[in-house]
């Protein structure tokens, strides 16, 4: 499946460093962080800051009379596809060849808790009929296709933390096959309300250090992961269709890796990632003495930060030790079903800009994370290759592989 090599051409982000792909890229070269206190529900749990997107009223960018039934994980993607689609440059997406695949994690929980909400406290009599379709977890990337008038396939995909990635690696796979000649995919998550809030800090794997330090990936004093949110849509292409209209290319996807570890639900597996990575690279045609830079899971957490350190040292041998990493998750958190998308789009700026993202507040000390995580600041530096990595609770692994623009 090499014949059609696949474009990115297009990238729009909304992040917890605010609205638009320049906002999110400025916010790492600077090393901003957008960890703080949470707003929007009261609560009494031990973690208090969450990396949440900045207060952003939708009906500035969006028709409210149509938008009105919508979920906010439906106007964050469209918002989000609308950038994207005018970055491409792409005005011909309309059409059978043009379809969606979308990631998410949590979907649409911020109505599912108003719903039961709803429920529970005034009855059911008091739930409105638009609640259905606003609920559905696949009606963000229904409304990306209603968008666009994309009719080719359009499905949703729910992997946990590497959902972004797996629904872009499908898309990719999709062109490949002849399907599709263009695909608007990426990832969306809204993971920030009282109820998941709860449940993911009896879990005890989120930070309790509560201050805008918190997110630390393969930092020797981590602590736990910190909740982000957000949405990033790529609008991939067919090379030669790009190339026809004289697209701008920022890196081409090379590579596509997805496995599963088979082991725990929970707990990240050695064998099923590096699996993961050897599958992209041989999707790729390429050895791991071809790539330039790695793109980090980097959670923050214990269990994920050294596992993922073993990989990447089980894959590249001694180069491991030179080779640069970097996680931006200490810059916007965890953003769930949709950090895979979002660190798709970061690794594509990084090629095309050839610089290195940081890894924010990182200090040693942990013996199990001993590679080079960019640490100090943004890097000048020939980027050739790069994966991305993305490894999900089930087990369910994505690696993708981006290649500098070549003919």
């Amino acid at each position: 499946m090499t014949e059609r090599r696949i474009a990115i051409t297009g990238l729009g982000l909304v992040t917890p460093l605010g609205l638009g792909r320049q906002t999110f890229w400025d916010g790492i070269l600077e090393r901003r962080t957008a960890v703080r206190p949470t707003e929007g529900f009261e609560h009494e749990y031990p973690t208090t800051h969450y990396a949440q997107i900045p207060p952003l009223n939708f009906d500035d960018h969006l028709d409210a009379r149509q938008t009105a039934m919508w979920s906010r994980a439906s106007k964050l993607a469209v918002l989000t596809g609308n950038e994207a689609v005018a970055d491409a440059g792409a005005s011909d997406l309309a059409g059978p060849r043009t379809g969606v695949i979308l990631g998410t994690g949590y979907g649409c929980a911020l109505e599912f808790e108003d719903l039961y909400d709803t429920y529970f406290h005034k009855g059911w009599k008091r739930i409105k009929p638009i609640t259905v379709p606003r609920l559905m977890s696949n009606a963000p990337a229904s409304h990306l296709g209603i968008r666009f008038g994309a009719r080719g396939v359009n499905f949703t995909v729910a992997t946990a933390c590497s959902s972004g990635a797996i629904a872009a690696g499908l898309a990719a796979q999709q062109i490949r096959a002849g399907t599709l000649d263009a695909c608007i995919t990426g990832g969306v998550d809204l993971v920030i309300n009282a109820s998941t809030g709860a449940a993911w800090n009896n879990l005890r794997v989120l930070s309790r250090r509560n201050d805008a330090t918190a997110s630390r990936p393969f930092s020797g004093d981590r602590d736990g992961l910190v909740f982000g949110e957000g949405c990033a849509i790529v609008i991939l292409e067919e090379w030669s269709r790009a190339e026809a209209r004289g697209a701008r290319i920022y890196a081409e996807l090379a590579g596509v890796g997805a496995t599963n570890d088979a082991t725990n639900i929970v707990g990240p597996d050695t064998e099923g990632e590096v699996m993961a990575v050897r599958e992209a690279l041989a999707d790729a045609g390429l050895t791991p003495d071809d790539v330039d830079y790695v793109s980090a899971h980097g959670t923050s957490t214990e269990a994920n930060d050294k596992n993922e350190t073993a990989v990447i040292k089980q894959v590249f041998g001694a180069r491991a030790a030179t080779l640069p990493v970097s996680s931006i998750k200490g810059h916007i958190g965890h953003t769930m079903g949709a950090a895979g998308a979002i660190e798709l789009a970061s690794t594509a700026l990084a090629i095309h800009h050839q610089t290195l993202p940081p890894t924010l507040h990182y200090t040693p000390g942990d013996d199990g994370c001993d590679l080079d995580y960019v640490a100090d600041g943004p890097r000048d530096a020939h980027i050739g290759t790069a994966i991305t990595n993305s490894f999900g609770f089930g087990g369910q692994n994505s690696v993708l592989v981006l290649r500098r623009c070549s003919k």
